[in-house]
């Protein structure tokens, strides 16, 4: 999807083919071990089904390239539909508001919902955006100001123009014989090691793989030695990269709708998200989260806010900025809930002070 009208100071379309490729080499382990454990189950079958398992694999995903083959998965796996015409009627003005800010043309995304008591918004695959019924529901009783959906919708769109939700349909069906595996072995391990110890389960895996690899260095079968270290490093470092990528392709997408003069919708947004029970994850789960913590996404969008503000001359020229955009104005309510948010939006550490300069790894 590409933007057909108005850009923004900033063109954060030069990251795409980053966040993109990124999440693709991410995933490449997990798509390698799909493969291997594909040819390994086709091995103990008949000649016909060891020709077809590989087969299917490589026709899905071909499937899943297309919009009709998108569009059955996100209604099949996510619960994706189309609005109803009362929908449709309550999202249409924020919907062209959204499209008209960032000059997309409105025959390349498509808009569904999704049902759920959780207010959200997603990006998937190259040209699907969703919210949630209790977004449809906060904004139809004026908890959720008509600015702040345009900007959600904005930043969704903003995944779509940085690439980084791409290729994930994708990915994720190469992975499945991965994902389903090793989803397996980890509720092995905490059947074993006893449900309310998930460290004794990590510890499990642990242990079982070098117990393994030790096993195959004593007979001499340093390649199979090879295939357990890669698999346990992949096992970790893979994810790890992908959650790296995805909290940086979140700061490209506040940066999008920030650019369009949305930021301080977006601030309040996020905050009132926060409020609805949104916690940062702690201590080395940060590491594996994939959005970055509600704080310091303000932090960075106030932040963005405050230099646009100082770039501006006084009296002078302002950037140029659609029709659409002109329109939406930060309420007063707005400002005033970003100001309390910024006195507690950085917590303490290493805070972003702005948005990362390079987006890639």
């Amino acid at each position: 999807m590409k933007p057909t009208g108005h850009r923004p100071p900033r063109d954060v379309r030069p990251q795409a083919a980053r966040f993109g490729l990124g999440r693709a080499v991410a995933a490449a382990p997990a798509m390698l071990g799909s493969l291997l454990l594909l040819m390994l189950a086709s091995a103990a079958l008949g000649r016909l089904a060891r020709q077809l398992l590989p087969l299917g694999w490589v026709a899905g995903a071909a499937v899943l390239m297309t919009r009709v083959g998108e569009q059955m998965v996100l209604r099949a796996a996510c619960g994706f539909h189309r609005p109803s015409p009362a929908q449709a009627a309550a999202l249409k003005a924020a919907w062209s508001a959204a499209l008209g800010v960032t000059g997309t043309d409105a025959g390349d995304v498509e808009l569904y919902v999704q049902t759920a008591r959780v207010p959200n918004a997603y990006a998937a695959g190259g040209r699907s955006v969703a919210v949630t019924s209790r977004v449809l529901e906060d904004y139809a009783t004026g908890r959720l100001p008509a600015g702040q959906l345009v900007a959600l919708l904005v930043h969704e769109l903003g995944h779509h123009v940085t690439g980084a939700t791409r290729p994930m349909l994708l990915v994720a069906w190469l992975t499945t014989p991965w994902r389903l595996t090793t989803r397996l072995l980890t509720n092995l391990s905490s059947t074993l090691a006893g449900r309310q110890c998930p460290r004794g389960a990590l510890g499990a895996v642990v242990v079982g793989l070098a117990v393994a690899v030790i096993r195959t260095a004593r007979h001499g079968q340093w390649m199979a030695g090879g295939v357990l270290v890669f698999v346990a490093v992949a096992a970790v470092l893979g994810p790890l990269a992908n959650a790296a990528i995805s909290r940086r392709s979140e700061y490209a997408a506040d940066r999008f709708a920030a650019d369009h003069g949305l930021a301080l919708e977006l601030a309040a947004a996020l905050h009132a998200l926060k409020g609805s029970g949104r916690e940062a994850p702690r201590s080395l789960r940060r590491m594996w989260a994939t959005h970055p913590s509600v704080d310091r996404r303000i932090a960075a969008l106030l932040t963005a806010n405050d230099r646009s503000s100082a770039d501006r001359p006084a009296g002078g020229p302002k950037h140029e900025r659609s029709t659409a955009s002109a329109s939406i104005r930060p309420s007063a309510v707005c400002q005033e809930v970003c100001q309390r948010a910024s006195s507690t939006a950085v917590p303490s550490g290493s805070p972003p002070s702005t948005y990362p300069a390079d987006l890639d790894l």
